[in-house]
């Protein structure tokens, strides 16, 4: 192409950036439409939830091995097959009148989200040059809180006027634009780096540790908390993620470096990030659930109302960064999570009052704090670990965020399956903020952030 190089690369960044947006999109844009896809297929609130959760329990088992593929395939190759299949898989899904088509359909994409999310991140980097990455990989996030905040109002949008049926089919004009225009605008990098190592035994392990404690967690309510396929599931999933850290402690190229989490500001920060991960989810996923199911708004309504959360998100993510590059990362981080406890637990009791404009201040409060505990806990992180681990901290964060997103669709589905209201979930999230908060002030006293 006769096109200048900076503006192959700003090209570039758009085009892989509308990709790893619509990643996150998927995170959020299903929330609005469940209720009518429960409707429409009869489902219990267990299995509707399993519909966000299988997508997510695949993301995060194989998002250490999606960031490898660039090196292990090539670019092109790898997000060609890679967009083709999530591509199809989002056709199917659309098409599903079976439930299962609709969460193996999922568990699909999600693995292909796997693969193309660090995909971005790696194509930005292999890219530009170390002075002009981080103006690239700020890009990369602002366009995917965008994504992320466009969720809700579009799921409903296409839920209402169209039908549940598009917040699938939507994702793939996106991912063929994105995938033609970065296959086009990509060149390989003049320093090729070596072909890394997979750890399949890890992976494995990993797979069936999270994914039988998960089953376990959210079939608990219907199955019986001492039915033997419960226990046994929970207890397996426990002991296959207690062996997959003792067995990644000691191999030489482990999948995740559970060595790190010794680190206390590292298994801290580690810890808020998944919380507040957690605390995302449960807010793009029970927020309008709660508007639909108690305040009967539409699906259009519910997106909008829910709209206000995660608007501060794209606003205040750069402001957020360099408010702890100037006053330190420790003190916004704490007095953020404290407010973002209080915020999440002010959420569920005005729940009680069944009045919008009041529940909007508070969902208002929440995505102002978020930012402020989300963006500088990654700095924190990073300065916690030696130099040469710093290349695994991004790999380690996303793991956590995903495990977060996993937990905060758990939570939400075994409380509302358990007979309790959607008070409980926000308040049991809030509790848990506060846990974290106070365990981290004492964690992060030794911080080297300055």
């Amino acid at each position: 192409m006769a096109l200048p190089e900076k503006e192959r690369k700003r090209g570039l960044v758009l085009a892989v950036g509308c990709l790893g947006g619509l990643v996150m999109l998927d995170e959020t844009v299903l929330g609005v439409s469940l209720p009518a896809i429960r409707d429409h297929f009869q489902l219990s609130a267990t299995t509707t939830h399993w519909i966000i959760n299988a997508y997510m329990l695949a993301f995060t088992c194989f998002a250490a091995v999606g960031g490898k593929a660039i090196d292990l395939f090539g670019f092109r190759p790898a997000l060609i097959a890679c967009s083709i299949v999530f591509a199809a898989s989002s056709l199917v899904a659309g098409f599903s009148e079976n439930i299962a088509i609709l969460i193996s359909m999922r568990v699909v994409q999600g693995f292909c989200a796997a693969i193309m999310f660090p995909m971005t991140l790696a194509a930005a980097t292999l890219t530009f040059d170390e002075n002009e990455r981080g103006r690239a990989i700020g890009t990369l996030a602002s366009m995917a809180t965008i994504f992320l905040a466009a969720g809700p109002l579009l799921g409903g949008i296409l839920t209402d006027f169209l039908s549940w049926r598009w917040v699938f089919w939507i994702n793939i004009p996106v991912v063929v634009a994105g995938c033609t225009l970065a296959c086009i605008l990509w060149r390989n990098p003049e320093n090729p780096r070596p072909r890394p190592m997979i750890d399949p035994i890890g992976l494995v392990l990993l797979l069936i540790g999270l994914t039988a404690f998960i089953f376990g967690l959210m079939e608990g309510p219907d199955f019986g908390w001492i039915s033997p396929v419960i226990a046994g599931t929970i207890v397996g999933g426990i002991v296959g993620l207690a062996i997959f850290a003792v067995y990644e402690s000691r191999t030489a190229k482990p999948l995740i470096d559970v060595r790190l989490f010794k680190l206390p500001p590292f298994h801290a920060s580690t810890m808020i990030i998944l919380l507040t991960q957690m605390s995302k989810i449960v807010v793009a996923i029970y927020v309008p659930h709660f508007l639909q199911l108690e305040l009967s708004y539409s699906a259009f309504w519910a997106g909008l109302g829910t709209v206000i959360a995660v608007l501060p998100m794209p606003i205040l993510a750069a402001p957020a960064g360099k408010f702890s590059d100037k006053y330190g990362s420790r003190k916004p981080v704490l007095v953020s999570m404290a407010l973002l406890a209080v915020s999440c637990i002010l959420i569920g009791l005005v729940m009680l009052l069944e009045n919008y404009w009041v529940l909007a201040l508070t969902l208002l409060l929440w995505g102002v704090f978020l930012p402020f505990a989300m963006i500088p806990t990654g700095r924190i992180a990073a300065n916690a670990v030696p130099r040469d681990k710093q290349g695994e901290v991004s790999g380690l964060i996303i793991s956590a965020r995903l495990v977060g997103g996993t937990l905060g669709v758990t939570l939400g589905s075994v409380l509302l399956a358990m007979g309790a209201d959607f008070t409980s979930i926000f308040v049991t999230m809030g509790v848990l903020i506060a846990l974290a908060c106070a365990y981290s002030s004492i964690a992060l006293e030794h911080d080297s952030t300055p």
